[in-house]
């Protein structure tokens, strides 16, 4: 009797993975906004609650779902337990040791009807019709507050970057490719300490859907001694550092949005060839989850291809890999990914592969490309500029052209979009 008596207690536990049933669900929590903001915010508001309440939905379906097949299972065996059970009582012993009531394993077993988890809903509320304009400045920030702060890459990967989503409540417009400034805590010889621009890492809806977030991908800057080896306390990244240390609920001073360089292109039918290393590949997160994630406008229209270049020292280095798996699986004809690992790959020289390698390898499919409207994108730190456009002059060489007219030209017609840092 003890193995279903355990059978019992397992299936009562995986009961309550069951979407309760005639439960309303959960409210939500977050503070209701005054009367004062009422006409387009309180729409505005009411979208996004509609948006939370779906997520909630949705994630319950898909929790209930993953575990279907072992609650049938488990109620499979618990059947076949009491039909022995029930048999002993009466002294019916099983025969040639099977059940005397046989019950095939492939039987299937009446579950509730579970719906489908939703389709992804489609996303316009937030359409700008013009680029949104500076909404708070550092003498006045907005008192935003972390949702969350996660490592961004993997554990074997040397340094840490970490992602990090804060609440807006839809006060700080932006679209991607503009930047946000911090300003952290503190002061330094009694002045406050100055804001510090970071890349948007989301779209304008969020990372959820809600319009009421924004997300950065901040690297950790510390200093290590070069004669010790070791980190320098006194010399390491104020505001890098104070947001990879944050926990939900912490306060961040905003300013922003800025910037208009870094756009994606008016054309739905413009490719785009995007170049990062590390960090760099903040904005490019928004321009991939815009064209090719989210239910949005630009989704339907995009017609072009976008091609990432992201360089990294392992492969563990490389960031929100999942997200590009993703764009490939739902356009396989408009997304490309080449990476360059440079402690894992190397260049025809045999040496470390680094980006400018890789745009030197595709350099013919990436003029083409250039000819016929795209635009090239460069973002990361100052240091990977110089050797992008020296790999770029290398092939102007190659191909009877000046460099510094051609890049000219290409930012004159605005299709030559670079922000280093």
């Amino acid at each position: 009797m003890m193995a279903p008596m355990k059978l019992l207690a397992v299936l009562a536990c995986v009961n309550g993975l069951r979407p309760p049933a005639n439960t309303p669900l959960a409210r939500d929590t977050r503070a209701e906004y005054s009367k004062e903001s009422a006409g387009p915010q309180i729409d505005l508001l009411a979208k996004q609650h509609r948006m939370t309440v779906m997520s909630v939905e949705r994630a319950k379906l898909e929790v209930y779902a993953a575990y279907a097949p072992r609650i049938a299972e488990l109620e499979a065996q618990l059947k076949i337990k009491e039909l022995e059970a029930q048999l002993a009582a009466n002294g019916v012993a099983p025969a040639n040791g099977a059940a005397a009531i046989p019950i095939a394993p492939s039987a299937p077993v009446a579950l509730p009807d579970v719906p489908a988890a939703p389709a992804a809903p489609a996303l316009d509320f937030l359409e700008y019709a013009e680029i949104p304009k500076t909404a708070f400045k550092p003498t006045a920030p907005y008192k935003s507050a972390i949702r969350s702060v996660k490592r961004a890459i993997g554990p074997d990967a040397p340094g840490e970057i970490c992602h990090v989503v804060m609440t807006t409540e839809g006060k700080l417009p932006y679209v991607e490719g503009q930047s946000v400034g911090v300003v952290p805590p503190g002061n330094k010889g009694g002045k406050p300490h100055q804001q510090r621009l970071y890349s948007i890492a989301s779209t304008r809806y969020g990372d959820d859907g809600a319009g009421d977030s924004v997300s950065l991908c901040v690297r950790r800057a510390v200093y290590v001694d070069p004669e010790t080896g070791k980190e320098d306390p006194a010399k390491k990244g104020i505001c890098s550092n104070f947001l990879c240390d944050g926990s939900p609920g912490d306060t961040v001073a905003l300013t922003g949005p800025v910037g208009k360089g870094l756009l994606l292109p008016a054309s739905p039918d413009a490719d785009i060839i995007m170049v990062a290393t590390g960090t760099g590949v903040a904005p490019y997160r928004g321009f991939v989850k815009r064209l090719f994630d989210e239910k949005t406008p630009a989704n339907d229209a995009f017609t072009g291809r976008a091609w990432l270049f992201f360089g990294g020292p392992t492969s563990d280095s490389i960031l929100y890999p999942e997200l590009w798996d993703a764009a490939k699986a739902s356009k396989p004809d408009q997304f490309d990914l080449t990476l360059a690992i440079s402690r894992e790959q190397t260049n025809e020289d045999g040496g470390r592969m680094y980006v400018q390698h890789r745009i030197v390898e595709h350099a013919d499919e990436i003029f083409d490309r250039l000819d016929n409207g795209a635009h090239f994108y460069l973002c990361g730190l100052k240091g990977m500029q110089p050797g992008i456009e020296a790999a770029l002059e290398e092939v102007c060489d190659k191909k009877g052209l000046v460099f510094k007219d051609w890049a000219k030209a290409l930012k004159k017609d605005k299709r030559y979009h670079v922000e280093v840092y």
